[in-house]
């Protein structure tokens, strides 16, 4: 009897699981792609998850291995990838008896999803040293891209041909590109000697429109001295400096000396503390190192620019 009353009152101290109530306020219908979507619960519930309705997340094929995502704090954010209309499921359940009893409640609501993007994030002309050249965006639209005309690699100095593949970073998998009116190819090698004209367009049917230009980094094609010829030194990470190391015969007076030198660009010059320097005529102090900036100009538009850095070491023999 003691033990039979015991179970009894067990029993009845268990507390009965009390309906859930799924509740849920969206701030707003419509969203970009990777724009955070915030969902406020407003019910009453144990326990909470969302189905935001995209791939893996479809609260009709949760039989199927789908799954809900859990509300943490009544709050839950979620961005989505990929352009469409989603039915958002807010999924809520009561728990009694260690489980056994399981009562649910469900509310749902339509968002729609737009890849409006057209921005590009980012060019690279991916063959070049392990994808790390990139365009650098300079106004109205255009792009620059810098490439050097030799490199650095593995202690041998490589040829870096004008002719490259592109690659295109851009917060869109649907959004589609054109380079001179034709879809963009990333296994097409362009011809970066010339100007290219680059359009986005949106899954949403908007276009932006960009220019890719191309400088090569100014460098000198010679440089002499006193009849020395110098040698060019390249760095394996900085594609914008150079060394140039002359020996000179002993005893020969560098304190003020006219180079003769030649730019490997009609379109490249050189100076030094902004003062332009002309081959065989500008006379300088070796004496110490001498940095030489090189200016190249993009031929179809003088504001657009590329510097070099040249550091002249004499020694004597």
């Amino acid at each position: 009897m003691m033990l039979a009353t015991v179970a009894f009152s067990a029993c009845n101290s268990e507390e009965e699981a009390t309906q859930p109530t799924a509740q849920m306020k969206i701030e707003q219908d419509t969203y970009n792609i990777n724009e955070s979507m915030t969902v406020h619960f407003t019910g009453n519930a144990e326990n909470v998850v969302i189905y935001p309705g995209d791939s893996g997340h479809d609260y009709e094929l949760r039989e199927q291995s789908n799954t809900g995502l859990v509300v943490n704090k009544g709050l839950f954010t979620y961005a989505y990838t990929t352009p469409g209309v989603y039915k958002v499921v807010c999924l809520v359940t009561n728990h009694s008896n260690e489980g056994q009893v399981v009562l649910r409640d469900t509310c749902s609501a339509y968002v729609h999803v737009k890849d409006d993007v057209t921005e590009l994030e980012r060019i690279s002309a991916p063959a070049v040293y392990y994808d790390e050249v990139f365009a650098e965006q300079i106004g109205g639209g255009n792009w620059l891209m810098a490439l050097p005309r030799k490199l650095l690699y593995k202690n041998k100095t490589l040829t870096v041909p004008l002719t490259q593949k592109l690659k295109f970073y851009i917060a869109s998998s649907t959004s589609t590109i054109a380079i001179d009116g034709a879809d963009f190819s990333s296994t097409t090698k362009y011809n970066l000697g010339s100007t290219h004209e680059i359009t986005v367009t949106s899954n949403e049917g908007n276009v932006a429109s960009y220019k890719l230009l191309t400088l090569n980094y100014a460098i000198f094609k010679s440089f002499s001295l006193l009849g020395a010829t110098g040698t060019l030194g390249y760095s394996e990470y900085d594609y914008s400096t150079y060394t140039m190391n002359v020996k000179v015969p002993a005893g020969s007076d560098i304190s003020a000396v006219a180079p003769k030198f030649a730019m490997t660009g009609t379109n490249e010059s050189a100076f030094i503390n902004g003062v332009e320097q002309t081959s065989g005529v500008t006379k300088v102090d070796f004496t110490r190192p001498v940095t030489y900036t090189l200016i190249a100009t993009h031929p179809e538009n003088p504001e657009v620019k590329l510097e070099t850095t040249v550091t002249v070491n004499v020694t004597f023999e």
